[in-house]
């Protein structure tokens, strides 16, 4: 399990969760002014915001892949 915590990967996945974390955070505190937007700047930031989580999702497969980490799995060590 410690290994994991060596690997590049891990850290710039549970980057990449940050700054999804800090994205949610920012877009309920603008939500009004989102809520005003075009509906095609509406698409946009949907699509982008699709985009990273199917990222994030790719990089839990390879850290379940690679290292056999699953967070929703309780380790049995």
């Amino acid at each position: 399990m410690y290994e994991l915590y060596q690997a590049p990967s891990i850290y710039a996945h549970m980057l990449n969760a940050i700054l999804l974390f800090i994205s949610v955070i920012l877009i309920y505190m603008n939500y009004s002014t989102i809520s005003r937007l075009a509906a095609s700047e509406k698409v946009k930031l949907v699509l982008l915001f699709s985009l990273a989580i199917g990222i994030h999702g790719l990089s839990h497969l390879g850290l379940e892949y690679v290292y056999k980490f699953n967070p929703l799995k309780p380790s049995h060590n």
